[in-house]
């Protein structure tokens, strides 16, 4: 079979949006495949910058057998479908396969869609390997992690099975892409940005038992940790600097200190094998980390670590996003990790079904007491799978209309009785703006880290207030406070939800 496996276009959800996506995932999916029978190309319609036209022209010119589509966030939805649309406009004989984050969390929504043929829910990588083997008329259609339809039965199976073993996994076949496109520039202007280039992303651990209430990963990779072992992690290091050059890593697992011995077994390799490369450690949870770890990081390269706060209020880290945060051992973490050099970012959540407006500003006080080099704040959204999506429905907070496709970052989702989705949306913006730019010194820190000019930094802040004050003003229009009351299930896509009686 001929299988294009591509990325869509982040500007088909919204004309001057860009999410830059390194193809790791669909790499991967292609390794997993024999290309002694299989052909396979990756498309990258984000990079490429394609309009829906021009990648029908693209599936056209190569005439792929099977079209898989990757979607990995609920808010860009709509691309996929746009994708596998432009796919039948094309043939309507060309299977198409619709995976990702946004799949795996609503099957019903994703299938109902006649130009998807299938719906990869769970992890893909035996799962699509094994749906190719069955349209070749090689084994059986997978009893675990398919949506389709049957004649005019629609099917949706259970999740694929979780891969125990990561390190059977092969290396991504980075071979089928120009490695260098994604490697050697930085397409937005971040705080967590290689600190090197050319630069890598790696995963090395799948799923996580912590069970913040706002976080998707326990619904799409599950409660239990799954660790690839220290040898393979820094075997795979080892593989991209020999073979693409890399000299910085990102580290973007959901729990990637969550076993301490191993973490310490990673950097003490790192180490001995003096591996040329500096590193970043995203979302790190704070009460994986210490001080002495932290020393080991910095030794084995670490330059950059965020770590993951969420609330300055002790009830709203128990009750609201159940996560046990230390708040003393924070700050000290933060002034540690500063004393070593490391650049330092925290990560906040405001908004919660229940949160106060007082607490609230407590966060933002806590948020400059703790003094990281950059603080991202973010709102709780309800996200499918999540507790707070539950949390959000039982307090009779989203209007009959609410739908997961309207979801979008920097924008409130509800409003409570203690406060509007308008002056959500504008506090953290603005917050956001005060604490990170009043202080000139750390101004210039946080343009270092970011790469910009001070006249990109300031359009920046000034695009991300302009559009707060756009979206509050729409808010204020159509998102109103709901008191809570009798409920009546309703049905929002495929997850039963709750609106006034």
């Amino acid at each position: 079979m001929r299988v294009m496996l591509v990325i869509a276009n982040a500007e088909w959800y919204k004309p001057g949006t860009f999410w830059h996506l390194h193809p790791y995932a669909l790499a991967l999916l292609a390794a997993m495949l024999d290309r002694h029978r299989h052909e396979v190309r990756i498309v990258d319609a984000n990079i490429d910058a394609l309009t829906p036209e021009a990648f029908g022209d693209v599936v056209r010119d190569w005439a792929p057998d099977l079209v898989g589509v990757s979607v990995l966030a609920n808010e860009f939805a709509i691309t996929g479908h746009v994708a596998c649309r432009a796919v039948k406009a094309v043939s309507p004989r060309i299977v198409t396969v619709l995976g990702g984050v946004y799949p795996t969390s609503r099957p019903k929504d994703a299938i109902a869609d006649p130009a998807v043929d299938y719906v990869a829910i769970g992890e893909g990588e035996y799962l699509f390997r094994d749906l190719l083997e069955h349209l070749e008329g090689r084994g059986p259609l997978p009893a675990r992690g398919l949506a389709y339809r049957d004649g005019a039965r629609t099917v949706i199976q259970e999740r694929a099975p979780f891969i125990a073993d990561l390190d059977a996994l092969p290396y991504p076949a980075f071979e089928l892409i120009d490695y260098g496109r994604y490697a050697t520039q930085v397409y937005k202007h971040i705080v967590d940005a290689p600190r090197a280039l050319p630069f890598a992303k790696m995963i090395t651990s799948r799923g996580c038992p912590i069970g913040c209430t706002f976080c998707q990963v326990e619904a799409i990779s599950g409660k239990q940790t799954r660790y690839q072992s220290p040898q393979r992690v820094v075997d795979e290091m080892e593989w991209l600097v020999k073979e693409y050059g890399v000299k910085a890593i990102e580290f973007l697992d959901d729990n990637f200190l969550g076993r301490p011995a191993r973490s310490r077994e990673i950097f003490s390799e790192m180490i001995r094998r003096r591996i040329p490369v500096v590193w970043n450690a995203m979302n790190v949870s704070a009460f994986y980390l210490s001080e002495e770890l932290l020393e080991l990081m910095r030794e084995a390269g670490c330059q950059y670590v965020s770590i993951a706060v969420e609330s300055g209020v002790p009830r709203v880290l128990k009750e609201l996003i159940h996560k046990p945060i230390d708040l003393a051992h924070v700050k000290r973490l933060v002034a540690k990790a500063r004393a070593l050099g490391l650049d330092t970012s925290t990560l906040w959540v405001v908004g919660s079904p229940g949160e106060t407006w007082d607490e609230i500003l407590t966060t933002i006080r806590m948020i400059e007491e703790i003094d990281a080099h950059y603080a991202k704040i973010n709102m709780a959204t309800p996200y499918p799978g999540t507790k707070l999506f539950d949390m959000a429905v039982e307090g009779g907070y989203l209007s009959p209309d609410f739908s997961f496709d309207d979801l979008a970052w920097g924008q409130a989702t509800f409003s409570t009785e203690e406060f509007s989705a308008a002056e959500l949306t504008i506090l953290r913006a603005f917050e956001w703006d005060r604490i990170n730019f009043s202080d000139p010194d750390r101004r210039r820190e946080i343009i270092r880290m970011m790469g910009v000019s001070e006249e990109k930094l300031e359009e920046i802040r000034r695009a991300t207030r302009s559009n707060a004050l756009a979206m509050a003003a729409r808010q204020a229009t159509e998102v109103k406070p709901r008191p809570v009351r009798t409920l009546a299930p309703t049905v929002v896509g495929d997850i039963a939800i709750a609106v006034n009686a």
